[in-house]
């Protein structure tokens, strides 16, 4: 029988199991554009009897209720989120009037969540277990720049394409009687991954719920077991009969001994069951008790568990001993593992750049600034140091026999490692010429000379590194990467 479907969120087991015997996902013939809306989107393929809704409801759930998925989700939030900049291009004059706006939206915007930091954190939770980050930016009453952004739950939101224009159509169904039509110009959907032709996009932890359910049967299944040693032994007990004279008979072949005999009996054995599950077995007085408990093995059930456990972890996208199992991992290995997770990351990030950098950008043209924003997440603090520098001093040793064989034709290959654009050419050294030419000599302009017409329509780049604490955007010049010493560039 299925269990009530106010247990989904006890945790995967019950849901899913009630999701099998109730088969939500079966939608009704609802014939109202709702409905035919939903029925548009459809299912996961993996899970063709449920619904995205209720799918990204029970993966909530879980990382609110289960260790292994609320820790991984934390690991992510540390690796995904350490801090971020945002990064300005236009003119002098554009550039600073888009860091003041900056600053300004800094502190009104998403103030229930903890500002643009509790935003982000936000979103890369709705990856993990919902389809797709989905945000509407809110202008302000007169369309002079935004007041706020709202999150919108993406598996609520039915993509599709507009009959007359064959654009792209996005509507929000279950909050309203009839679906709500998400203007692109405010709103955008911005999924992790997505699969065929469908644009709806997959969670991230979606593969883990069969693992977890099972890990929850487990669980429970031990727990019993644990239960039963505890409690059951055999136990032997040797009565105490009675004479005919105690019950107030003549003799033995009185008829109403044996029923006498019976009944005492029943009274004897009440008496020591009641108190038993206590362990506490009392009788009649001179009762011989004779207790052998049962023992029970649980081996083989490590095994069973483990194995479970790397199921359920490769679903989450985390590794061993991330989960604090550190008996079969080297520091060989954590160094070829953990960059798969960094890599993931790294994928979450791009999807957020693109979310954030929607918003700022819309910020920007609705207040008439001319610059461009982008906005790049900087990268966790790294366990490996000593052998990243390592790595990093050959890879500049490599430039600099690159530079010596192929000499200024080489000067573009390190600008493009260095992350350099051509307009830098001051961070260019004496044998590169400039970056943005091949390596050809550029006469550097005579610094008594006047500046030309046009000079403050100059481009610029800013960059603005965000302070969680202080919820605000400080000054971040770009510069290359630090010189591990050893060698230099002349």
């Amino acid at each position: 029988m299925a269990r009530p479907a106010s247990n989904l969120t006890l945790g995967v087991g019950a849901a899913l199991r009630t999701g099998a015997a109730r088969a939500p996902g079966q939608i009704s013939r609802d014939d109202s554009p709702q409905g035919m809306l939903v029925r548009l989107a459809g299912a996961y393929p993996g899970y063709p009897k449920e619904t995205r809704t209720r799918l990204s409801g029970i993966l909530r759930a879980l990382i609110q209720n289960d260790e292994d998925v609320s820790g991984t989700v934390s690991d992510y939030l540390a690796i995904v989120n350490p801090g971020h900049t945002v990064e300005f291009t236009g003119s002098r004059k554009a550039v600073k009037a888009a860091r003041v706006e900056l600053d300004l939206l800094a502190r009104t915007l998403y103030p229930e969540g903890g500002g643009v930091d509790g935003l982000i954190n936000n979103q890369v939770m709705e990856l993990l277990a919902s389809p797709a980050s989905s945000l509407e930016w809110i202008p302000n009453a007169d369309r002079s720049g935004l007041s706020g952004v709202a999150v919108v739950a993406a598996e609520h939101v039915v993509i599709g394409r507009d009959p007359d224009t064959g654009e792209r159509t996005f509507h929000q169904v279950g909050v309203a009687l009839q679906p709500i039509r998400l203007d692109p110009a405010t709103y955008l959907y911005a999924p992790l991954v997505t699969m065929g032709g469908d644009p709806h996009g997959v969670p991230m932890f979606l593969s883990a719920l069969r693992a977890l359910d099972r890990k929850d049967r487990l669980i429970q299944n031990t727990d019993r077991v644990i239960d039963l040693m505890r409690q059951i032994a055999l136990v032997g007990v040797e009565l105490p009969m009675p004479t005919p004279q105690d019950f107030g008979l003549p003799s033995a072949d009185d008829p109403r001994y044996a029923d006498y005999k019976r009944e005492y009996a029943e009274q004897a054995a009440d008496m020591i069951l009641g108190l038993a599950p206590q362990g506490l077995f009392v009788g009649p007085q001179g009762t011989k008790f004779t207790i052998n408990n049962v023992t029970h093995s649980l081996a083989g059930l490590d095994d069973v568990m483990q194995e479970n456990n790397r199921r359920a972890w490769s679903g989450l996208g985390t590794t061993p001993f991330l989960r604090g199992h550190m008996d079969s991992t080297t520091e060989a290995l954590a160094k070829v593992v953990y960059p798969m997770i960094e890599a993931r990351a790294t994928n979450i990030q791009a999807t957020l750049a693109r979310q954030l950098e929607f918003g700022l950008n819309l910020h920007l043209r609705l207040r008439g600034i001319p610059a461009v924003a982008y906005v790049r997440f900087q990268q966790a603090e790294s366990a490996f140091k000593q052998a990243e520098a390592e790595a990093y001093l050959t890879k500049m040793k490599g430039h600099e026999i690159g530079k010596k064989v192929l000499g200024k034709a080489y000067a573009r290959r390190v600008a493009d490692d260095l992350d350099l654009s051509d307009d830098e050419d001051q961070h260019a050294p004496p044998w590169a010429g400039g970056w943005g030419d091949g390596g050809e000599e550029t006469a550097p302009a005579s610094p008594a000379s006047p500046a030309p017409p046009g000079a403050e329509a100059e481009q610029v780049r800013l960059t603005l590194a965000y302070r969680p604490r202080a919820r605000r955007y400080i000054h971040a010049p770009h510069r290359a990467p630090p010189d591990p010493g050893g060698f230099s560039l002349p």
